[in-house]
Order: structure tokens, then C-alpha cells, then sequence
């Protein structure tokens, strides 16, 4: 254990996540480091959720608790519960996941070889809503310069979220998470990764719950507002490039995101993404193709989701 060992500060977030939430908070509390504070976030589940969190805190002290009156998503919810927060350190976990023992303290201690790493990510594990195992996530040749970091995540996202522990002072800098949005990740990689660093820990901390509804399926249907604050990230984005490798990375991404457009029926976002590839000269002959897609309105959402069942079935099976 690290001599004066800092604070640590877990922030749940919970919806409708009754079935999970005992297995969640459990591995919290399991965790072979200390200290830590939880903070639970409730963001008005429909299900037993809520019951199950008041009799977990009658056993555990120390244990804060948050009950929105109606459903904010998730951002505002971080928010508010990140208010409460005192760590030096910070984890964004979803209750349906679960901490491997280990985790805390091993992000810890990659955290105090420097002053100037601002987020800790690690691989992980999938498992599905019973807990059995389904696969392993490695983040290979993840490049820990932060100007490289930048880059890399304007091109694609390659780091799965639920690894990531966060210096308090990055979230403070930044402001929190931006509550506009539908979601945090791709946002908070883009602003944090300009102006810190990231570093990796190479072993599996953490099990990432497969579970139907969550972002990365609600990604794939049709009109979801997910695209649309992709687009919104890409644009601020765009205003932050300082150079034309970076507006390249940014090219690179805006490609995959038309594509999702059309394959979600998002074309009114679609419009501003063939916008924002015409400024930067990153037109090709798929990317017109795409736009023509987009300017007839084809609807593809229906086909595109038998893919991507098809497509989940073969690497999990």
C-alpha cells in the first residue's frame, strides 16, 4: 500500500440496473485499496434499483447517495454526484460493471509515478447479464504522449471507457462533463487528451457488462441522439486542431460518422458532417457516395441492425 495512500472517489451511476447492483457496489467495497469514497447516483430507475441502494448504505457507512427526481442522463448525473466527490482520484463506473479487486490500486500507483498524467486506463473483460465471461479487450499500442493521444482519438475510439480512472484536477479544469451532450466519452477524450496526459496499465481491472440498451447498442438505432453529439464533439474538435495532421485525424473520423448516419437515419447530422468534410477538403468518391445516401434518405436502419446482430453473434458465440 502507498505510504499517506490519496483518496479515491467512486461515482455510480445507476439505471435500472437492480439485477446488477448488488455484484457492482460489492466490488467496490472489495477493492484491496484504501481509502475510498463511494458515491451512488440513481438517475430515476424504474425498477427496485433504489431499494436495493438504501439497503446496501444501511450496511456500509461512508456511502453517499444522490435520487434524481426525473431522468437526466448521464452527464448531469456524473455531475452531480462529482459535486460531492473529495478524491484525488476519480472512477466513472456504470453499475452493471464490476471492479476486479486489484483495480484501484494498481491505477493508483501508475498515477503517483507522475505529476503530469491525467487519466489511467487499463484492459478489461466482457461479460454478459449473467456474468459469464465473454472475451477480453486490449488496448494495444496505446501511445501515452498526450499531443499523440489527441490525435489517435480523433481518429478512432480506442479506449473503452469503464477502464479509465481520472484526475480530479483534469475534471475541475474541464469543468465536469459537458451536460448538453448524450453521452461523455468521445467529448471528454477530446478536450482532456489536448491538454493532459494518458497512461495504461496493461492488465485486465475491470468487467464491462454486455447488456441490450446500453450506449454501445444504443448506438446502432435509428434517429438515436448519440450521433448527434458525436457531430457536436467533431465540431469542437475542429475549432481545437492546430494542424493539418490533426484536421486529417479529424477527416479520418468524420467518415466513419457520415456512415453512421446513414446507417441510423441521422441526416440531419449527416448534413453537418459532409459540411465539415467539404472544409476540410476530405471529400472522397465513399464519402459522396454516402452523401448521396444521406440526401435521399434511404432507410437502412432496419438492414444495419441484422449486421451488426449478425456481427455480435460471431465474435461472442
Amino acid at each position: 500500500m502507498l505510504q499517506n495512500s490519496p483518496l479515491v472517489s467512486v461515482i455510480a451511476l445507476c439505471y435500472n440496473h437492480e439485477k446488477f447492483l448488488d455484484e457492482c457496489l460489492q466490488s467496490v467495497v472489495n477493492q484491496t485499496y484504501s481509502p475510498i469514497e463511494l458515491i451512488i447516483v440513481d438517475d430515476y430507475s424504474k425498477d427496485n434499483s433504489r431499494l436495493k441502494i438504501l439497503d446496501f448504505c444501511k450496511k456500509k457507512i461512508q456511502v453517499q447517495y444522490i435520487f434524481n427526481d426525473k431522468n437526466i442522463g448521464n452527464c448531469a448525473s456524473f455531475n452531480f454526484g462529482f459535486k460531492l466527490a473529495k478524491g484525488k482520484y476519480i472512477i466513472d463506473l456504470s453499475t452493471d460493471d464490476v471492479l476486479k479487486p486489484n483495480r484501484v490500486k494498481e491505477q493508483v500507483e501508475k498515477f503517483e509515478e507522475s505529476e503530469n498524467i491525467g487519466v489511467v486506463t487499463s484492459d478489461a473483460e466482457y461479460i454478459d447479464e449473467k456474468s459469464n465471461y465473454l472475451g477480453n479487450f486490449y488496448q494495444k499500442n496505446l501511445l501515452l504522449k498526450s499531443e499523440k493521444m489527441y490525435e489517435s482519438l480523433l481518429k478512432s475510439s480506442f479506449i473503452l471507457p469503464s477502464t479509465m480512472m481520472i484526475r480530479k484536477s483534469v475534471l475541475d479544469e474541464l469543468g465536469g462533463y459537458d451536460e448538453k451532450l448524450a453521452y461523455e466519452d468521445f467529448d471528454f477524450w477530446v478536450r482532456s487528451s489536448r491538454l493532459f496526459t494518458y497512461a495504461h496499465v496493461p492488465k485486465i481491472l475491470v468487467q464491462q457488462r454486455i447488456i441490450a440498451g446500453s450506449h454501445a447498442t444504443s448506438f446502432t438505432l435509428k434517429k438515436n441522439k448519440l450521433i448527434a453529439s458525436t457531430v457536436t464533439v467533431c465540431q469542437k474538435a475542429l475549432l481545437l486542431n492546430e494542424t493539418q495532421s490533426e484536421n486529417q485525424a479529424l477527416v479520418q473520423r468524420l467518415k466513419v460518422v457520415l456512415r453512421k448516419c446513414v446507417y441510423t437515419e441521422n441526416f440531419e447530422s449527416g448534413k453537418s458532417v459532409i459540411l465539415m468534410l467539404n472544409q476540410l477538403n476530405g471529400q472522397t468518391l465513399q464519402t459522396r457516395i454516402f452523401q448521396f445516401l444521406n440526401t435521399i434518405q434511404l432507410p437502412l436502419n432496419r438492414f444495419y441492425l441484422k449486421y451488426i446482430e449478425f456481427r455480435a453473434y460471431v465474435r461472442f458465440k
